[in-house]
């Protein structure tokens, strides 16, 4: 955040530059007017217009107080014009008595007033519009920036909470799905099923604390899914066959959260629950250049084809999986679910690699 005080710093520092390149150009023309000397002609500037710096602090809350768009263009013109009248011969009048009140009537002997002062009441007139409007544009981006802000901040919250409750809608299906698997096995194994409930508080425990990330280090998300792993282990056994190959270089890279687990579980449900005899799952993790390459394999049964093809590609898990993708990373990411040539069902997702973390641009789609 920026601090305030040097801000203001920068905003008088750049103010005295533009009076001051302006008191340089008056001093040109009042020279070229009145034929006077260098050095008188840069005091009377310097003193006539530091002196108009002072009067556009006024200028600048006038224009606070009147909005641009607070009534008709032809009226504000108006409103503006008479201001400029009254700016203007205030300035003359501050400029000329505080200068007689310093040095007398030997003013007069520096310029002929009859010369300059119509042509200096009408530059005063000028510079209060170049003011104003200068001030107006100002304001107008001012206000222009601070709702742009507001309208990406609201963009951030809502995607935040959409991304949120993309999340934790998977939860419930999860437990859902481990509860049956405890529920099989309470008569015929108990000794199993208390096993599967212990590793089941460990899977919410890291689950609900990490309910609040979107992204965590890849590590994190594997040691999730090995969890996940071994708890349907507990159920397969030597049914379900997991290979995985991971870059361990990419451990520290960030990784959406709680979505690896859902592609995995939807290849235990499909690729091992589902058929008879083994089932075998692949996992692979591998980098592409600037971007993430997962790749997530299982072998499905020969049904599956019709049966299921629509809830296991285009299925509620999988559209969820999309839509947080999108929220992340916008059109950065590539993520398809398709069948195989064999008996085999892949899901495929690219993401970018990014140190900054996800996508934080206002995703305007």
């Amino acid at each position: 955040m920026s601090n305030p005080a040097v801000k203001r710093s920068k905003v008088y520092l750049y103010g005295f530059i533009i009076w001051t390149s302006w008191i340089i150009f008056y001093t040109i023309v009042l020279k070229i007017q009145t034929n006077n000397d260098w050095l008188n002609s840069v005091m009377s500037s310097a003193f006539t217009y530091y002196i108009y710096a002072i009067l556009s602090i006024g200028i600048w809350f006038t224009c606070k107080r009147i909005p641009f768009d607070s009534m008709p263009v032809p009226v504000l013109i108006l409103v503006h014009f008479l201001l400029s009248i009254s700016y203007s011969a205030l300035w003359l009048f501050l400029t000329y008595g505080l200068w007689y009140l310093a040095e007398g009537e030997q003013i007069f002997t520096y310029f002929d007033f009859r010369l300059v002062v119509g042509w200096q009441f009408l530059f005063g007139m000028i510079t209060y519009l170049l003011i104003a409007g200068i001030f107006y544009t100002i304001i107008y981006y001012r206000h222009f920036r601070e709702k742009e802000l507001k309208e990406a901040e609201l963009l951030g919250l809502t995607r935040d909470a959409e991304f949120k409750a993309l999340k934790m809608q998977l939860n419930p299906h999860f437990l859902f799905n481990a509860l049956n698997s405890i529920n099989a096995l309470v008569t015929q194994n108990p000794e199993l099923s208390r096993k599967m409930v212990g590793r089941l508080s460990e899977l919410l425990r890291i689950s609900l604390d990490s309910r609040n990330e979107m992204c965590v280090p890849l590590k994190e998300e594997l040691d999730f899914v090995h969890l996940y792993l071994e708890l349907e282990s507990i159920r397969f056994g030597d049914r379900m066959n997991f290979e995985e190959t991971v870059d361990e270089e990419l451990h520290d890279t960030d990784f959406p959260a709680m979505v690896l687990q859902p592609l995995i579980e939807n290849a235990v449900k499909y690729g091992v629950a589902e058929k008879r005899g083994n089932g075998r799952i692949q996992l692979t993790i591998m980098r592409e250049g600037e971007r993430i390459a997962c790749r997530v394999m299982n072998t499905v049964p020969k049904h599956s084809r019709s049966r299921k093809s629509k809830g296991s590609a285009n299925g509620t898990g999988l559209q969820n999986i999309r839509r947080r993708l999108h929220l992340l990373y916008a059109d950065r990411y590539e993520f398809s679910a398709n069948y195989g040539e064999s008996e085999s069902f892949e899901v495929i997702m690219k993401i970018p690699i990014n140190a900054d973390g996800p996508d934080k641009s206002t995703d305007r789609r």
